[in-house]
């Protein structure tokens, strides 16, 4: 079995936002809505509750950052912030912690999937 490779760990520097000593801001590959972005902590982390004190005010302003530069790039009406936390949907392995903060625009549903637990059924 190969190990998976984590992509919150190997991001393409080209690809930051923002950045400060403890975290980064990146574009969330998959997007829900225009500007769809990831707050991430430089050091690979499972669980909110595994942050630093010191990580946890670097995302939190990371995170204020993010909600400034997409107000200007986009102008969404509001945000959806959030993040999963443990391994809730059975995967092999558990994830890089990550907060997403996705753009709301007026007349535009908010459409979730697998990766918020949401399975449609038939």
């Amino acid at each position: 079995m190969t190990e998976k490779k984590c992509p919150y760990c190997e991001f393409d520097e080209f690809d930051i936002i923002d950045k400060n000593e403890f975290g980064v801001i990146l574009p969330e590959l998959n997007p829900l809505t225009k500007g769809h972005s990831v707050i991430i902590p430089l050091r690979h982390v499972e669980s909110f509750f595994d942050v630093t004190e010191k990580e946890r005010k670097s995302l939190s302003t990371l995170l204020e950052l993010a909600r400034n530069e997409l107000k200007l790039r986009y102008q969404p009406e509001g945000f959806h912030i959030a993040f999963n936390d443990g391994n809730v949907f059975g995967e092999e392995q558990a994830e890089h912690f990550h907060i997403h903060i996705i753009p709301r625009y007026p007349n535009q549903a908010l459409i979730l999937d697998k990766r918020w637990g949401v399975v449609a059924e038939n």
